[in-house]
């Protein structure tokens, strides 16, 4: 699978997506109508209006499946916007941009794709009209031309609905305006300039900071804090101070957070929705440390749920200054900024994470044994290598199937972990090979670790598998002795191993 490149003029793309203001907005007839009508005239089970913002593909309306967000790099329609013409995937499976994505292996497994380019009259593709089958499909001239007056049907309804956006605030136009005007110029290069954090490897907490110096310039803020909700309750990751008044609050942050955890930080981590407060003293859920210290406006961005908990952006204001349009529009995109460096770290780490691991067993795998293997070849402390091999494995997947072969494996790693936890950690090398790290093994208990090999061995015959078994060996680093190098006492542990193997199998011989 491939990820899309960006187009050369991403961020003025960005802009003209922005002015239709569309992004995440509430459903409306006039676009379901229109791809409930393409579904009808060109007979395919599956059409989407969406749009690519940057660093997702959101849906607008949808037929044959439900609309929603996805991550920019598994879709379709960011190999549409790279040209002014149609897209067309005749087997997505074998195509080499989308074998393996997601979603051609999972749901909604699409076979054939077809996208029209979203063009604003500018020259800037904002989107896709996209049709779908989960079959192979036929696609002439006649669809492809239908297909082309659909999108720009959808663009026409897109323009409309500008003009009465445009036209419902030039009835309330005023010199206010004029000035929101200026102000959301201002924004789109601080939006810029936050976008541009996003190209360098930065920490999230990091990025989050520099996101909020910028805003608190753009839309003045005089604090700024990374809050993080967890069972335990509310946690300041991290503060940070735009004016000297400002000082006073950190103390206030440090006493009060934790116990306000059904406040307005707390409510809005929890919820994930954003919070824009005018009037801070006089909404229900106010802190009176805040208040006292002088807070007077609060806008609360949520960056979404990880396995630690729901992160919030928060920043105050000491002047009650309203919480105008494009600041909160400058908010928001900032928001979904970090949010996306926060969710890249933490799809990065489950991909570090499933990297050590076996995909059968959930052991640790070779790659996480030769790590832990790493640090204990600096020690000094003693430690056991055990190394076995699951015999009869080969008989299992030839006469009962290898669904029956992995269900042994299963269970095999099972009775190993029950052995051997707390005290070892087990590891799937693959295949039919085992091994345990066991610190602070002696030599007087090697007889110990195998005879555990050996209860596993009974615990798998019980449970069905009568002619299983498994060979072992132990290595063993002294206390006190030179670090030894890991490679060689796994070596060790190996060929003792194809020593008891091969003792057993001259008993069976006899």
């Amino acid at each position: 699978m491939q990820a899309a490149p960006l187009p050369e003029s991403e961020y003025a793309r960005l802009m003209a997506l922005a002015r239709y203001s569309v992004l995440d907005s509430a459903p409306e007839e006039s676009f379901d109508r229109l791809t409930a009508l393409v579904a009808e005239v060109l007979k395919v089970p599956i059409v989407l209006i969406n749009f690519v913002d940057q660093f997702r593909q959101w849906g607008k309306s949808c037929v044959g499946m439900d609309s929603g967000t996805m991550l920019r790099e598994v879709s379709f329609c960011s190999w549409t916007i790279l040209s002014d013409d149609v897209m067309i995937v005749e087997d997505a499976a074998s195509d080499p941009r989308f074998e393996g994505n997601p979603l051609v292996v999972g749901e909604p497994h699409i076979s054939f794709y077809a996208g029209v380019p979203l063009m604003t009259p500018d020259g800037h593709a904002i989107g896709s009209l996209c049709v779908i089958d989960t079959q192979a499909h036929p696609f002439g001239e006649r669809e492809l031309l239908m297909l082309k007056v659909f999108g720009a049907v959808v663009m026409e309804a897109l323009e409309l609905r500008v003009s009465q956006l445009e036209l419902s605030r030039q009835v309330a136009a005023s010199a206010a305006q004029v000035d929101e005007l200026r102000r959301t110029a201002a924004h789109a290069q601080t939006l810029a300039a936050i976008t541009d954090l996003f190209d360098t490897d930065l920490e999230p907490t990091k990025a989050a900071q520099l996101s909020a110096e910028l805003l608190s310039q753009a839309v003045e803020v005089d604090w700024a804090g990374l809050v993080l909700r967890s069972g335990a309750g509310l946690e300041l990751v991290a503060g940070w101070q735009y004016s000297s008044e400002a000082a006073k609050l950190k103390l206030a942050v440090d006493q009060s957070l934790s116990a306000y955890r059904q406040g307005v930080s707390g409510t809005a981590a929890q919820k994930q929705k954003s919070a824009f407060i005018d009037d801070y003293p006089a909404h229900p859920h106010a802190v009176p440390d805040f208040i006292e210290r002088g807070v007077r406006a609060m806008a609360v961005l949520p960056l979404g749920s990880y396995q630690d908990g729901q992160y919030v952006l928060v920043t105050l204001r000491l002047q009650p200054r309203p919480w105008r349009s494009s600041d909160r529009a400058l908010c928001e995109a900032a928001a979904r900024s970090i949010r996306a460096l926060l969710e890249r770290h933490a799809h990065l780490k489950q991909v570090e994470e499933a990297a050590g691991k076996d995909s059968l067993t959930s052991l640790g795998n070779r790659r996480a044994f030769d790590q832990a293997m790493a640090v204990l070849d600096e020690l000094t402390e003693p430690y056991g290598v055990l190394v076995a091999d699951l015999d009869g494995l080969k008989l299992v997947n030839d006469h009962e199937g290898h669904a029956r072969g992995d269900a042994l494996l299963v269970k095999f790693a099972s009775e190993m972990q029950a052995q051997f936890t707390p005290q070892g950690k087990v590891y799937r090398f693959g295949g039919d090979e085992f091994a345990v790290l066991w610190p602070n093994l002696t030599p007087l208990a090697e007889e110990e670790a195998l005879g555990r090999v050996q209860r596993a061995v009974q615990r798998l015959r019980t449970a069905g598998f009568p002619r299983a078994g498994a060979s072992a060996g132990v290595a063993y680093h002294p206390k006190g002795a030179e670090p030894q190098d890991a490679a060689a006492l796994l070596e060790l542990a190996d060929s003792r191993m194809y020593e008891a193997k091969r003792r057993s199998r001259a008993v069976r011989a006899s």
